[in-house]
């Protein structure tokens, strides 16, 4: 069934306040990729030159957590808010952070604006398609359920093999890839390979980056889309989508470059992540706005009145929400 969401009306005045948080500018994402790549060689760095398994662990947990930031600067970039210039906005993106997940840039925009044109629209949204295969697209009926498929079996993995399909069929091998990105791809990792396997970097290169690829970052991104939109499938744009807030490390692992703001993205997508903390600001102006869903904390509340991400997922949209 086709559908379209009933928009999100707000004051001029908010808006008038909004206008100049959609101003992009270059260098704050220059430091954010700086970052992640910093957070990255420094985990791996500190993992070998201690040579504690416990290290480790905790350095494919930081190395996944990252990947997640290069699937949230992706987004950026698909919304041309990475970088100003149009041609480092791509090929920055491409060559920085989406090659070294096995993603298409190109083949990510594409999914991404219909998913922005046709969310929850059960035809034409490929996010609402993904939910509804894995059972999200509507409210939890059976916490404990819900708990033992979408926790517990994330956590085992047992998800990995259909992720990495749909990656390998949606990025892989999609027509939608130009070949300058293909085959830019796979010069790129041609030469990172033979160059590992030259320099004798290439375990480095397994349990420092496939490892993760596989495990954490799985992880992660299955509980980050999950807490996006799920259980929210509904006719309205304001109930449509979550906001999350929680304690600094979660947002950390699972929410990086502001991603937690998710509301606000799909209400106002030109304004770039690192004003979306602002623009929720502004936005609780508005009495409805107010009332939609801000979670705080993933698996249990960190204040009283909110619901967690979990809990909010497994209620009905017609429930009324503790206040």
């Amino acid at each position: 069934m086709s559908l379209k969401l009933e928009k999100a009306v707000f004051s001029k005045e908010i808006k008038k306040e909004l206008k100049p948080l959609m101003k992009k500018d270059n260098y704050h994402n220059i430091f954010a990729l700086l970052f992640d790549w910093l957070v990255i060689f420094g985990s791996a760095y500190l993992s070998i030159t201690t040579g504690n398994i416990f290290v480790y662990l905790l350095s494919i947990i930081l190395i996944g957590s990252r990947m997640r930031a290069f699937d949230n600067l992706m987004h950026e970039a698909c919304h041309r808010s990475l970088f100003t210039n149009k041609f480092y906005n791509k090929w920055i993106t491409c060559i920085f952070i989406a090659f070294p997940i096995f993603t298409s840039f190109t083949t990510y925009c594409n999914s991404h604006f219909q998913h922005h044109k046709n969310l929850w629209d059960e035809e034409n949204d490929p996010d609402t398609k993904r939910y509804r295969i894995v059972g999200l697209d509507k409210p939890q009926e059976n916490i404990n359920k819900f708990i033992k498929d979408h926790i517990i079996k994330v956590l085992l993995l047992f998800h990995v093999p259909k992720y990495i399909l749909g990656t390998v069929s949606a990025n892989l091998y999609s027509k939608d890839i130009p070949k300058s990105e293909l085959w830019t791809r796979n010069i790129l990792w041609l030469v990172l390979i033979s160059t590992s396997i030259a320099f004798n970097f290439w375990f480095y290169l397994i349990i420092f980056w496939f490892v993760p690829l596989l495990t954490t970052f799985q992880i992660i991104r299955y509980w980050a889309e999950m807490a996006e939109h799920s259980g929210l499938n509904n006719d309205t744009e304001l109930t449509a989508s979550r906001n999350t807030f929680g304690m600094p490390w979660t947002i950390f692992l699972f929410h990086p470059h502001h991603d937690n703001y998710h509301l606000v993205h799909h209400l106002f997508p030109a304004i770039p992540h690192y004003n979306l903390k602002k623009a929720h600001s502004i936005l609780m102006q508005d009495k409805k706005y107010r009332e939609a869903h801000h979670c705080t904390g993933f698996f249990k509340t960190t204040l009283p009145g909110f619901y967690s991400v979990v809990k909010d997922i497994c209620t009905p949209n017609s429930k009324m929400k503790e206040s």
